[in-house]
């Protein structure tokens, strides 16, 4: 009763998924090292704590430093591969969904060049099929005004299953390196000036990295939940029989909530992404079948009539 799965899978929409998809890769790899310069900082400074006294104001210099820079420089360049990734996604979704492009919001589309750019360079071939069927096939047997909202739905419950799972993970993992680098620090030398130059000050970068991230992805999950609230009340007025046009504005409506949250979003490491992607995938498909049995009397009540 619509053509998305045929549409999401023609070459043209193909690419801005493969380019959006290297842009992301390319954010989370700089994310990455950031990370790893971060999480030596801790162990650089209990060696020199151990080995080097002379050393451990230099560590700690070094380490405020970074994450200065690291808010200063980094944050920006990231702003703009978001905003360019979330661009690239609402071309596939304004294409696939039969939407109407949202300038006010969204600006003008991204020049071809631009696009080109970003594909250009090769991804392996899972993660190329990956980019296939981005939807489920279940929404074939609904009218795209229906099977719009239920792949947009779908996209709310993944990005927020995913990022609360993560959320948790990066609380964790700042507890746990807390607790193990502030007791190895104590225990070599157990003098306030020590902790601090030993572990508070070179911890500062992956500390507030950590929580920086958790808070952004708990507003993030925030925002989610609401839209998926929303989602289910158009869901229960298609049922009591809203119009098609009502259901269609409604969606853009949604859409462009999709999209702010897309802009500013953090990111999640493929890591973590591709371990839990194939059970999300089973879950999320499940959940499709089941609003799309409920969306079914919808369906045929124009033809009862």
């Amino acid at each position: 009763m619509n053509d998305i799965c045929s549409k999401q899978v023609e070459p043209r929409m193909l690419k801005f998924l493969h380019a959006r998809t290297l842009i992301y890769r390319r954010a989370k790899t700089y994310q990455a090292i950031g990370l790893i310069v971060s999480l030596g900082l801790p162990l650089a400074a209990l060696l020199a704590s151990a080995f080097c006294e002379g050393a451990k104001p230099y560590v700690a210099l070094f380490a405020l430093t970074f994450s200065y820079l690291e808010v200063v420089c980094f944050d920006s360049w990231l702003r703009i591969q978001l905003k360019t990734a979330a661009k690239l996604q609402e071309e596939f979704d304004c294409t696939v969904l039969q939407m109407n492009w949202n300038s006010f919001l969204v600006g003008a589309h991204l020049d071809p060049e631009q696009i080109f750019e970003d594909d250009f360079p090769q991804l392996g071939s899972r993660d190329e099929q990956r980019l296939r069927n981005w939807y489920p096939s279940a929404v074939a047997g609904l009218p795209v005004h229906l099977a719009r909202l239920v792949c947009q739905r779908t996209n709310i419950w993944y990005d927020n299953t995913l990022r609360k799972r993560y959320r948790r993970l990066l609380l964790a993992g700042a507890t746990v390196l807390i607790v193990v680098v502030g007791s190895i620090s104590l225990w070599i030398d157990r003098t306030l000036t020590s902790f601090v130059l030993s572990t508070l000050a070179p911890m500062t970068p992956v500390i507030i990295w950590g929580l920086r991230e958790r808070n952004r992805h708990a507003a993030a999950c925030e925002l989610l939940d609401r839209l998926n609230e929303e989602v289910k009340k158009l869901f229960s007025s298609s049922r009591a029989g809203a119009s098609e046009q009502q259901l269609s504005t409604q969606s853009r409506a949604l859409q462009d909530a999709i999209y702010s949250h897309r802009v500013s979003s953090p990111l999640v490491f493929d890591w973590i992404y591709n371990r839990l992607r194939s059970r999300l995938e089973q879950q999320m498909n499940a959940g499709a079948e089941q609003f799309l049995e409920e969306l079914r009397p919808a369906v045929a009540k124009p033809l009862d009539g």
